[in-house]
């Protein structure tokens, strides 16, 4: 049995609304003037509405969208985030990232909204999404942080019940994809914007198994493992990125395509990259091959 998933992350939708004045606090503050003056000219409306179009030329069977689908985390940006993925038409699985996550607040009153629409059903449960023989397990590594850093920490119990969907879709055969915002690798991302606890969690994975695990924060269509295996970690561009001369860091999405072969997952991921002619192109393939859970028993 096939599918394809689109993996896209960081879209960064746009600041319609300036927080009220019980929403401000320093670390908004500080994005609220990078935003001003820096991202909101690198992140476009343009850009994300061309990402979409292809992934809904191309067919995906599912969205798998790895985090920081706002700017500051606002209650309106949720909800304008809620919106957004209500349009959408296929089935989905949503985590957040750090920006969503700005500051101390009530999960209800952010990513929390999103659980109708594809999001986790709790902070401390993992989003699930089955399709076909495909199992889409997300967690959140998204946390308030200190001024200036954007790390992330997965918690322990958010942990043990990744663990507990990984050997039970395992068990049943399923090619298992997680998903985190924050990259699982050393020295992918400067030290104030990495995964804390990452031995934690990859120790996790390595042990229940996965065939993957797909990531955003890095805005970099990156390729590596889960260090001490050969678990596939990918990342992607942010969805909303300018287009520009060098197709590295332009708006993109991964078109998986992931097929049962006898005793293996045979996976490939299309790159997909915003061009300045402002049509998408598969900007790298990438194949390779998993072996089923009954082939390594």
């Amino acid at each position: 049995m096939s599918a394809v998933l689109a993996h896209l992350s960081d879209p960064h939708l746009p600041l319609e609304i300036v927080p009220s004045r019980r929403e401000w606090a320093i670390k908004r503050i500080i994005s609220m003037i990078s935003w001003r003056f820096n991202r909101r000219h690198i992140h476009r409306t343009g850009a994300l509405a061309a990402v979409m179009r292809d992934i809904e030329a191309c067919g995906a069977d599912a969205l798998a969208i790895t985090g920081d689908l706002t700017n500051l985390g606002t209650h309106e940006e949720c909800l304008a985030a809620t919106r957004w993925l209500d349009r959408m038409t296929q089935p989905r699985a949503v985590i957040p990232g750090n920006h969503d996550t700005m500051i101390r607040a009530a999960w209800s009153d952010g990513p929390g909204l999103w659980r109708d629409v594809g999001g986790m059903p709790d902070e401390a449960t993992p989003v699930f999404l089955r399709v076909g023989d495909v199992a889409l397990i997300g967690v959140s590594s998204a946390v308030p942080s200190p001024p200036f850093f954007a790390s992330g920490r997965v918690s322990d119990i958010q942990i043990d019940r990744m663990v507990e969907l990984l050997r039970l879709t395992g068990e049943q055969g399923l090619c298992r994809v997680v998903m985190i915002h924050h990259p699982p690798r050393k020295g992918m991302v400067r030290w104030s914007k990495a995964l804390r606890g990452l031995d934690r969690f990859t120790d996790a994975v390595r042990a229940a198994g996965a065939e993957m695990v797909l990531h955003g924060h890095s805005h970099q269509g990156t390729f590596s493992t889960i260090p001490g295996s050969e678990i596939p970690v990918i990342g992607v561009t942010s969805a909303s990125h300018r287009s520009g001369h060098s197709l590295k860091r332009a708006a993109g999405w991964n078109r998986i395509s992931i097929h049962r072969e006898d005793a293996s997952w045979e996976i490939t991921v299309n790159s997909r990259r915003l061009a300045p002619d402002g049509q998408l192109h598969d900007f790298r393939t990438t194949r390779f091959t998993r072996p089923t859970k009954e082939s390594v028993l």
